[in-house]
């Protein structure tokens, strides 16, 4: 039994640029590259124990939930969250200063 052919394909946008265009440009492939060779660059996890209050491990579950359910986020764990929530705390404290939950929030404790 003879194949039959394959239908020919035509790219009408190639056209204008040549057999061999690359339909992106040079900036567009180096973010690209640059974005996956950051994802691929495993970090280093140290493991270390912190003690929540049961509001607070509820908290975590219930942002994981809402992720899953709302978002569609289906590869999320409690430590991907508390990290998250950690650094953009960070964040927030670098760039907000007296503003920032975190001093509002400890700065009335210790007075």
């Amino acid at each position: 039994m003879a194949r039959p052919k394959r239908p020919v394909f035509i790219f009408p946008e190639l056209e204008s640029r040549g057999r061999h265009a690359i339909l992106r440009s040079t900036e567009e492939v180096s973010a690209e590259l640059e974005a996956l060779a950051e994802a691929e660059e495993p970090q280093e996890r140290v493991k270390v124990t912190y003690r929540f209050r049961a509001d607070a491990v509820e908290a975590v579950e219930d942002m994981r939930r809402i992720l899953r359910r709302q978002y569609g986020v289906r590869k999320v764990n409690r430590e991907d969250i508390a990290q998250a929530a950690v650094l953009e705390a960070l964040k927030q404290l670098e760039s907000q200063g007296d503003g920032c939950f975190l001093v509002r929030e400890f700065a009335a404790e210790s007075h």
